[in-house]
């Protein structure tokens, strides 16, 4: 081989190192260039804050309506009579609301009286009381103009001068509607009826949230 091919070979062979450098620096940096993919950090999702419940209102009654009996009464509030007993309302076709218990709607038992009759004969209010049978609807009207409904549940007759307790209060949480008036015979010594009817009636279920 001639002086001028030897050298052409070694600036070939001199190439050829050239580009093999090459091609490994570049493997080279791209290696260690090369990092595995971080997981990007999920941040939680911010507590979101629940609204609390709206605790239902629950107002005065201020009608109260038995279609089956041809009710539809204004209410007015009764306390207490001079003997202790829950008082009656002064008008014979007006219903007595007991205030000092619970309104009618809320958990516990509502009481609502009413006179069977009047004077001279003439009707009272829940003068057809005795005629509600399981099943019956009993609405009131607040005075915010909320109507909440009942279902008759069961009657039950009570000495005038019987524990009455259950009556007026209850223990399961929710809530009833109880009516009352006067049964039985009279009693001129005492000035009043023997007896006491009492209807109870519970809140309709379509009702209760």
């Amino acid at each position: 081989m001639d002086e001028h091919g030897e050298n052409t070979s070694k600036i070939r062979i001199a190439a050829a190192g050239v580009i093999i450098l090459a091609a490994f620096v570049f493997f080279l940096k791209n290696v260690l260039a090369y990092t595995a993919p971080v997981p990007a950090i999920v941040e939680p999702a911010p507590a979101v804050a629940l609204a609390a419940p709206v605790e239902e209102y629950i107002g005065q009654p201020a009608r109260l309506f038995i279609p089956t009996i041809g009710v539809d009464a204004a209410v007015e509030g009764v306390a207490l009579a001079p003997d202790g007993s829950m008082d009656v309302p002064k008008e014979s076709m007006i219903a007595g609301w007991y205030s000092l218990g619970h309104r009618p709607g809320e958990a516990g038992s509502a009481v609502i009286d009413g006179h069977v009759d009047w004077y001279n004969g003439a009707s009272g209010v829940f003068a057809g009381l005795s005629k509600l049978v399981p099943g019956d609807v009993v609405t009131v009207l607040d005075d915010a103009g909320t109507r909440i409904s009942f279902v008759v549940r069961e009657t039950r007759v009570y000495d005038a001068a019987a524990d009455a307790t259950e009556v007026f209060a209850s223990t399961d949480g929710l809530a009833h509607l109880n009516l009352i008036t006067c049964n039985g015979a009279w009693d001129k010594s005492a000035g009043q009826y023997k007896e006491r009817l009492v209807v109870f009636a519970d809140r309709a279920a379509s009702e209760i949230q």
